[in-house]
């Protein structure tokens, strides 16, 4: 048995455990809540910090986003302050802005436009006469590419007791503007431009109405358009071929022109222009001789109409000679009328 001091023990022993086992349950309650409170406290914590991340990448998104925008809208702005107004000569269409009639070239459009033309002079003098008739088709390959189809045709070609008609020799062009240059003020462009003839024309047929063999050209001109004026140059030279001993002469081209924009309607352009328009020709051998009446300079002067809205031009113009230094005994030429005409698809 137990005596009291044992029992008093006991009791003291088990009312020591019981408090024991009640201060480690306060303590593992205590460290519950410490854990769990811990647990949600880095939650929230966590939770902030990836907001506030989030944010600030949010910010820094928009803030570049509103620069990219910023610097968008001030390139167009600097692009928009380097094109002409759209007035005067830049009115309309690249297309439809005024350029040579005598001359060649000046022919870039819109990529894939198309234009359908029709051409035609008519040289006069006492005992000669040269007329012409080419309707052809112009393409747009691109911005600065185009390709030009003519077919001309002659209704009557006659030098002193001869006359003659029939087709002229066929020929394709390319134009390309290799350079290109826009301010607010002016656009300038320079092109090259190479063509081919087809010998659909004939030599034998007096006077001739082609050159009886292919011939190849090769020439280049420089534009500058501000809304009210314009200028251009163009030198350029054809180079013939031969057929049974017999090639007409190479002939060189030098050409120079000016005009200004006429106050027009809204959306047509009027203007007028002036050329100076040079051909030295060489020579004609014919049958392997040469013929010392062909070949020499010839300079015209040509005042000219232009007018066009977005879908048509029209040019008329009248051509002087100013020098007619021919070699041998040739005929000369009083006067020509130039007539052009288009009609544009965009």
């Amino acid at each position: 048995m137990l005596s009291k001091f044992g029992k008093k023990s006991i009791q003291k022993s088990l009312i020591f455990s019981n408090k024991a086992n009640d201060a480690r349950g306060l303590i593992n309650r205590n460290y519950l809540k410490l854990v769990l409170w811990t647990l949600i406290s880095s939650t929230l914590l966590y939770g902030e910090t990836t907001n506030c991340q989030d944010a600030k990448e949010s910010i820094e998104g928009q803030e570049k986003e509103a620069k990219k925008e910023n610097t968008q809208d001030k390139g167009s702005e600097l692009k928009k302050e380097e094109e002409p107004p759209k007035i005067g000569n830049f009115s309309l269409p690249t297309s439809q802005q005024p350029a040579a009639l005598f001359g060649f070239g000046g022919n870039i459009i819109d990529q894939g436009e198309v234009q359908l033309y029709f051409f035609a002079d008519y040289f006069y003098g006492r005992k000669k006469i040269v007329s012409d008739a080419i309707p052809s088709v112009l393409f747009g390959i691109t911005k600065e590419l185009s390709i030009f189809f003519n077919f001309p045709v002659t209704p009557i070609m006659k030098d002193g007791r001869h006359t003659s008609s029939g087709f002229e020799d066929c020929f394709v062009q390319l134009e390309y503007a290799f350079y290109n240059k826009s301010t607010s003020a002016y656009v300038d462009q320079a092109t090259v431009v190479a063509n081919i003839t087809v010998p659909t024309g004939s030599l034998k047929k007096i006077p001739p109405t082609g050159f009886g063999a292919p011939s190849f050209f090769l020439g280049a001109t420089y534009y500058r358009t501000w809304v009210d004026w314009f200028v251009f140059v163009a030198p350029g030279a054809i180079l013939t071929t031969s057929d049974h001993k017999s090639k007409f002469g190479d002939q060189f081209l030098y050409q120079f022109g000016l005009g200004k924009n006429i106050p027009s309607p809204k959306e047509w352009i009027y203007a007028w222009m002036i050329e100076l328009d040079g051909q030295y020709s060489q020579k004609n051998r014919i049958d392997a001789r040469v013929d010392p009446n062909s070949g020499g300079n010839l300079l015209w002067v040509t005042p000219s109409l232009w007018i066009s809205s977005k879908k048509m031009l029209f040019q008329f113009g009248v051509s002087f000679p100013i020098n007619q230094n021919l070699f041998g005994r040739q005929h000369t030429i009083d006067y020509a009328l130039n007539l052009n005409f288009a009609w544009s698809f965009y």
